[in-house]
């Protein structure tokens, strides 16, 4: 059976010359395909989603590096998004052929890479965390590059995994991790007042147990956005979280000006929400004719 891992790469630009030569480097690449890329200029992020072997992943982080170093610098970055350097997270996630276990010894033979080849600080988060507390991503981007440039070397606590104990002077950090599917989904609001946003986050983390949510304020569209990582979409649906922000932005005179998914999201999810909308509770991926076309 042949192996198919995800990679969704955060990269702290929304440089479109950037991001597509590296989406030109990246598609030469034999065995990797790039299945979806987007930038933010709020965020000012953006995020290109891989999909391929093992060997091909790891080639394919290097080239986004090697194209990072050549033309992006961290201490000039300015952006809504937490972040710890220019490319700020690479994930791995099993789809077909591989387990988890795999996708955390590739974190962490990445990493390695990454921390001898660049001389990046590389710390390990989610299934591929070498310590407790850093399986949540938070933890390690707590106060963000400048924080983190400041304590390095100084907090135990705050020493990479793997790498020298000092920010690279242009990419900074980078955390790379082991995780199941992570749906990207964004609910935008009527309003400029951040605070509402959030607010409706904090009530977010606090009533769904299975998401991550921040509230940022979108210059470019004059609005803010309840920007959400559904860690477990059949237990938080993209639904719930829909439902769930609008009840709150109402408790502040606030609609919901729209939604977007970031990235790629899983067959079984759309069907869970179309089964909702549509009141079938029994709607199957396998209902859907192009699940069965891969044979």
């Amino acid at each position: 059976m042949r192996e198919v891992i995800q990679s969704a790469v955060n990269v702290s630009t929304a440089s479109s010359k950037v991001v597509e030569e590296m989406v030109r480097r990246l598609s030469s690449i034999h065995g990797l395909k790039v299945a979806d890329f987007s930038s933010d200029p709020d965020h000012n992020r953006s995020v290109i989603t891989l999909l391929g072997c093992r060997d091909a992943l790891k080639e394919g982080i290097s080239v986004i590096f090697e194209v990072a170093m050549e033309h992006l610098d961290i201490r000039l970055h300015k952006g809504e998004h937490p972040r710890i350097g220019i490319v700020d997270v690479v994930p791995f996630t099993p789809w077909k052929g591989v387990t988890l276990d795999d996708c955390k010894i590739l974190a962490w033979q990445v990493g390695e890479t990454i921390a001898q080849r660049f001389q990046v600080p590389v710390y390990f988060y989610g299934e591929a965390a070498k310590r407790p507390e850093r399986r949540d991503l938070s933890v390690i981007r707590r106060g963000g590059y400048e924080a983190l440039k400041e304590e390095i070397a100084v907090l135990p606590e705050r020493h990479p995994d793997v790498g020298p104990l000092n920010v690279h002077p242009t990419l900074g950090a980078t955390a790379v991790g082991a995780r199941e599917v992570l749906v990207a989904f964004n609910v935008n609001l009527k309003t400029t007042d951040v605070e509402i946003a959030k607010r409706i986050a904090m009530r977010l983390r606090e009533g769904l147990k299975a998401v991550k949510a921040i509230g940022v304020h979108l210059r470019t569209r004059d609005m803010v956005q309840v920007s959400v990582n559904i860690l477990d979409f059949r237990k938080n649906t993209l639904l719930d979280i829909l439902e769930f922000v609008k009840l709150e932005a109402r408790r502040f005179g606030v609609d919901v000006a729209g939604a977007e998914i970031i990235g790629l999201v899983p067959l079984e999810a759309l069907v869970a929400l179309a089964g909702n909308v549509l009141g079938i509770p029994d709607l199957r991926p396998e209902q859907v004719v192009e699940y069965h076309l891969d044979f």
